[in-house]
């Protein structure tokens, strides 16, 4: 009698590893899947997982990333903040569940009506918060805490010094992004000159990565000083020469100047490295807009916008076809 019931326990030990094992491999399935942004797919996988297990958070969390996922032709906001939220409330002690819980909140706050905002606003700091809490390493989280204390409106939760504070903090842990978002933020007050000294500090501290040149060359860009943006683009390239980006964004600070044909010679680069790339397919528009031909400018922004799954870029596209319509 005791054997049979060591046996049975045994057994059902067994049929518990083996459904753990398959499941984390069903989960590992949805991230490969994810990664390869096969979102319908991927999603698939994680709802066939809560289905058989509802409260299991890493599912809820990989599907809320699906929904929110910007290149996600379904992508659903509302969504991700749901499926989000429960990732957070089954597993509260996870700083990246955190994290991507305040980005989706925050973005679904963004496009609120005022008092809604006033309602989701608090909920997004106390994510970001919470997860730097948990993580104190964690500089993408420091960065969005910083950056909703700047933007936020006191009476809501927005601090200044707390959000240049944090700021200082995430450039300790992670410098370029960190500090070309302070830049940024310096920018936006009209402080250019405090701003360019931190990018002159990156080109010192950080010369061999690619986003110290891009985020100065687009800052060069706004001053409207296209002879700097080229050369910084130019660093971009030397640093990334197998990327469509570096090559469009070599081609925008081209146009800027009125070189047209060298501004196409790069989109066409641009293009081979990643036929499908939609902000280069648009800026091929607008060279063909400013050389005032029309239909092929039309026939580009058309394409645009066929290829386009961002919301941002598709809006961007329409806007440009009627231009020339």
């Amino acid at each position: 009698m005791k054997i049979t019931r060591i046996c049975g326990f045994v057994a059902a030990a067994l049929i518990l590893q083996m459904h753990g094992e398959l499941i984390a491999q069903t989960i590992d399935e949805g991230i490969s899947l994810l990664q390869q942004r096969k979102f319908a797919e991927a999603r698939t996988v994680f709802e066939q997982i809560l289905d058989k297990d509802e409260n299991n958070a890493e599912a809820h969390y990989r599907l809320g990333l699906v929904y929110s996922n910007r290149t996600n032709p379904q992508r659903d906001v509302d969504k991700a903040v749901d499926e989000l939220e429960k990732a957070v409330d089954l597993k509260p002690d996870s700083a990246n569940y955190q994290f991507r819980y305040g980005v989706a909140l925050g973005e679904k706050t963004q496009k609120a009506g005022i008092i809604k905002q006033a309602f989701l606003a608090p909920k997004v700091k106390n994510a970001f918060k919470r997860a730097v809490e948990l993580n104190p390493q964690h500089a993408q989280a420091r960065i969005a805490l910083a950056q909703f204390y700047l933007i936020a409106p006191s009476i809501v939760g927005g601090n200044e010094e707390e959000g240049w504070k944090q700021l200082d903090e995430a450039i300790k842990l992670d410098e370029v992004p960190a500090r070309s978002v302070k830049a940024s933020f310096l920018e936006r007050a009209k402080k250019n000159d405090e701003a360019e000294k931190e990018y002159k500090i990156l080109v010192v501290s950080k010369p061999k990565d690619w986003r110290t040149w891009k985020n100065y060359g687009y800052f060069c860009m706004n001053a409207e000083r296209y002879d700097a943006a080229v050369g910084n683009f130019k660093k971009y390239i030397e640093l990334c020469p197998d990327t469509a980006d570096s090559y469009q964004s070599l081609a925008e600070a081209l146009l800027k100047k009125g070189e047209t044909d060298l501004a196409m010679t790069n989109l066409n680069k641009s293009l081979s490295l990643d036929k499908d790339y939609v902000p280069a397919i648009i800026l091929v528009g607008e060279v063909y807009q400013a050389k005032g031909q029309k239909k092929e400018a039309k026939d580009a922004y058309q394409r645009a916008l066929s290829v386009a799954q961002n919301e941002y870029y598709k809006t961007q596209a329409e806007k440009k076809l009627k231009e020339v319509e």
